[in-house]
């Protein structure tokens, strides 16, 4: 049996037109959620809807970790999505 814990942040919220819903400033804060972050969305099979922020992309941090070219990183993720289907 799934112990409940209590939220360290509840808001509510109230979904608008075209399905647009403002993060509640204390839920922002909690996630250190500013304008322009993206934020990733899920729903779990019990139905709970789950919210995290997006941290930045690792790409153009480590020049030449995966090629130097643009069509170099592009054959290395090819490769890898090759060995994904393995």
């Amino acid at each position: 049996m799934a112990t409940e814990t209590i939220p360290r942040v509840f808001e509510i919220a109230r979904l608008r037109a075209k399905n647009q819903l403002t993060l509640p400033d204390a839920v922002a804060r909690a996630v250190d959620a500013r304008p322009g972050d993206r934020l990733r969305i899920w729903v779990e099979e019990s139905g709970t809807v789950r919210l995290q922020k997006v941290g930045a992309s690792a790409y153009g941090r480590f020049p030449g970790l995966w090629g130097a070219t643009s069509g170099e990183v592009a054959a290395h993720l090819n490769e890898l999505r090759d060995e994904w289907e393995r």
